[in-house]
């Protein structure tokens, strides 16, 4: 059974296809777009999401069957018929569907990673909108969670980061993570910090000259890395 482990592993191996892709709406699109099976135990389809979470809007349904797959994206986990996944398969022209209900022949990625990244769009706005606030100090993994749209999912912002090494998808001491991606600290021991990550070098967390702020990395010490959000 595929898992999200060798999914997230898998995606050194297809950075390589990111070159010559065209950029085309809200993914990528390859002169032979990648194919899978959508497979449901109802055999209703699965539903079609404006973003990469259960939390965007249905745009539609993809029905049973093949199903062309221009790029993929990590997201919220969601476990269905092939296991618990992160990754989001972005069908062209219409939204983004869970790859745990699609059957690619692969444990891995099979196309390029999508340029977009909805939910962490919504993430970097919900920090963005709440600039220069001290409500969250002492609580940045609930912040980081909150800016997700979750809450109550790890004690502290060090647990999460262990849960990322125990996976073995902690990207330690790597400075370029992705936009969304959780960024760490080994700070306030034993509870450690944590922000997200903008993309381009910043990221977004609490404690920032006291309080919820944008920075270049890593600005704080004892930085460990980043990881995919498991939530």
């Amino acid at each position: 059974m595929r898992t999200a482990l060798m999914r997230i592993t898998a995606r050194v191996a297809v950075t390589t296809l990111l070159a010559g892709v065209t950029a085309l709406g809200t993914g990528t699109l390859t002169a032979s777009a990648a194919t899978g099976t959508v497979v449901t135990d109802s055999g209703t389809g699965v539903a079609i999401r404006s973003g990469n979470a259960t939390s965007f809007g249905s745009v539609g349904n993809q029905p049973n069957g093949p199903v062309e797959i221009d790029c993929q994206i990590y997201g919220e986990p969601v476990t269905g018929k092939y296991g618990r996944s992160l990754v989001w398969d972005h069908v062209p022209g219409k939204g983004y569907i869970t790859d745990s209900y699609v059957n690619t022949g692969s444990s891995g990625l099979i196309a390029p990673l999508c340029t977009s990244n909805p939910r962490a769009d919504k993430a970097i706005a919900w920090y963005a909108a709440r600039n220069g606030s001290t409500a969250f100090q002492g609580y940045c993994e609930m912040a980081a969670e909150n800016s997700y749209g979750k809450t109550a999912i790890w004690a502290s912002a060090k647990a999460d980061w262990n849960d990322a090494v125990a996976r073995g998808v902690a990207h330690k001491g790597d400075l370029n993570p992705p936009k969304g991606a959780l960024v760490f600290w080994d700070l306030a021991a034993p509870y450690g910090h944590v922000g997200v990550a903008t993309g381009d070098g910043n990221f977004w967390a609490t404690s920032v000259s006291g309080a919820i702020g944008k920075r270049a990395l890593p600005y704080f010490n004892s930085y460990l890395g980043w990881a995919y959000p498991n939530f």
